[in-house]
């Protein structure tokens, strides 16, 4: 996979596919960090909000800059267990300027691989380099 400096990040820029396993002890660690308690972590449902991790690893392996994450739109569509191997793939679906700042919007989906085309997850993320933002002294 060809990295990418974030002034390079255009719309149609493909990101992945970025595979990992979530095992049950690293599940758990999620809901129990998000002070959550609920039947579906009993059941073994996957943390939906790992979708918003695996969007930024995904994007993070084609462009290795420093971000921060402005903006996020999840969708869950569907229940899997911990421990099935999740896949996610996306694109640069827009890139612009405001404020000042240059910003990238990324699409992703998060699948299973026994289930390429069926989204567990999708995510709309946008971008700026960690770079643009002034800090008081």
């Amino acid at each position: 996979m060809e990295r990418k400096a974030f002034g390079e990040m255009a719309p149609g820029t493909e990101l992945g596919p970025f595979r990992v396993t979530v095992s049950a002890a690293a599940n758990e660690r999620y809901w129990r960090a998000a002070g959550v308690d609920h039947p579906a972590l009993a059941a073994g449902a996957l943390y939906p909000p790992i979708a918003a991790n695996l969007t930024v690893l995904c994007f993070g392996r084609v462009c290795p800059d420093a971000m921060i994450q402005t903006r996020q739109h999840l969708r869950c569509h569907r229940k899997v267990a911990a421990g099935v191997e999740l896949v996610t793939t996306g694109k640069v679906s827009r890139r612009y300027e405001k404020r000042g700042r240059t910003y990238v919007d990324v699409e992703t989906m998060v699948a299973t691989a026994d289930r390429p085309d069926e989204a567990v997850w999708s995510s709309e993320v946008s971008f700026t380099p960690a770079a643009t933002v002034g800090f008081a002294s």
